[in-house]
């Protein structure tokens, strides 16, 4: 049914800096280095500094797999003749649904004094946060496409407001 009315989509990813194989040359790179400074210290007669270094290691393979993770969210933007439609997914599974009217849908992009920005889309009594992981430039150039999509398909009542 989507897939026949659908007159724009748009797909919304966290940006991550380090793919999986610049993550495996780091690791190993960092691997490599703490063991032989661990063997250096053990040699001096500091043993116990050899499992702080891998100890090290292990902490910073964990916390880049929860980033990694993280990373895999994303969000959908589904305009058709009568809805704009948002899922939001965690690791290809579908966490929610949202349909708002699309002849009344009120855009807002809000910027704090702490730079972090918040874009929310709301139709009649209902309001969705979308893109919360992209930057404040990102959200901007969504706002342009989704009103740009709007205005092609003659959905005049639609307002969008950008304050700083």
């Amino acid at each position: 049914m989507i897939k026949e009315n659908k007159l724009y989509e748009i797909s919304l990813y966290p940006y991550r800096s380090l793919n999986k194989t610049g993550f495996f040359i780091l690791m190993f790179v960092l691997g490599i280095i703490s063991f032989v400074a661990g063997v250096v210290f053990m040699m001096m007669g500091a043993w116990p500094v050899f499992g702080f270094f891998g100890l090290d290691v292990l902490l910073v393979y964990i916390f880049f797999k929860i980033n990694f993770k993280s990373g895999k969210q994303k969000e959908i933007l589904i305009l058709t003749k009568t809805k704009l439609i948002i899922k939001f997914y965690s690791s290809n599974k579908i966490l929610k649904t949202s349909h708002l009217d699309a002849n009344w849908l009120n855009i807002n992009l809000t910027k704090s004094k702490n730079e972090m920005s918040k874009l929310k889309i709301s139709s009649k009594n209902k309001s969705i946060i979308v893109g919360s992981f992209l930057r404040h430039k990102e959200k901007l150039d969504v706002i342009k496409s989704l009103k740009t999509a709007l205005k092609k398909n003659h959905f005049n009542y639609a307002k969008v407001n950008v304050t700083n």
